[in-house]
């Protein structure tokens, strides 16, 4: 087991190294959409959530924003400061980018470490949000729930959308094969990647190790209750919204195997 700063600095190197390719397959897509107007990319049930809680002229934090298409889309609903972090400089470039085409120039995007996040941005933000594909990223789920849970507001939300623990299980087939059953939903031994995070292309190269954590239902809501939040609202949907192992969403139960 390495330490936690080895995890964070490992993770990082990955994700700079990926997102050149992360760029090529979508960077002028997602400019094409932002200069149009009105773009939002968040699922249905997010931007309902949203809505909910309303955001309108908010203060809005996302923790692990990526190329920042989230944290756009939030400000096009209406809120007002945002900052985005996440500690992959390759991929804020493309969010500050995006940034500029949208006409939200006033979006902020910082390079940080979440479990050492400078003490002026405590309790300044109505709304923290996370979402698909950050815990399991984490190797200390308490302190990064500890780390976003400070960053709100009394009386604010966080908001997360993330892949459910059971679809992580899998792995995906060689050669357009199926998924296929790989893991135990209680190991706890890290993950390790050598072979890229092109999950658009699918391109397998030699690539900086990273490391993912798999994490029960139960561990994510206990670091919630740990770190003092209140579940106010929960929901499961029925499809795929990540880009892991998408075919299993068509898998269709088999009564022999009693499925």
């Amino acid at each position: 087991m390495l330490k936690r700063e080895d995890y964070v600095v490992a993770n990082r190197d990955a994700w700079n190294e990926v997102a050149p390719r992360h760029s090529e397959h979508n960077q002028a897509r997602l400019k094409a959409l932002f200069a149009a107007g009105g773009y939002n990319h968040l699922d249905s049930e997010m931007i309902a959530m949203l809505e909910r809680i309303g955001v309108g002229r908010k203060p809005v934090v996302q923790v692990g924003c990526n190329n920042g298409i989230d944290l756009l889309s939030v400000k096009g609903m209406g809120a007002g400061e945002c900052l985005g972090i996440d500690q992959a400089p390759a991929f804020l470039e493309q969010a500050r980018e995006l940034a500029g085409i949208a006409g939200h120039d006033d979006v902020i995007f910082w390079e940080g470490n979440v479990y050492a996040l400078p003490g002026e941005l405590a309790g300044r933000f109505d709304i923290a949000m996370t979402t698909i594909g950050v815990l399991h990223w984490m190797s200390d789920l308490e302190a990064f729930f500890q780390a976003v849970t400070d960053l709100i507001a009394p009386g604010g939300y966080w908001v997360m959308e993330e892949t459910h623990p059971m679809v992580l299980m899998y792995e995906e087939g060689e050669d357009g094969g199926g998924s296929k059953l790989a893991y135990s939903y209680f190991r706890t031994e890290p993950l390790k990647w050598d072979d890229g995070l092109d999950y658009f292309g699918d391109e397998r190269y030699e690539a900086n190790p990273c490391y993912s954590f798999m994490y029960k239902m139960s561990d994510v809501v206990n670091a919630g209750i740990g770190a003092g939040l209140e579940l106010l609202h929960m929901q499961e949907v029925d499809r795929d919204i990540s880009n892991h192992c998408a075919d299993i969403e068509h898998v269709q139960a088999n009564p022999a195997q009693g499925l």
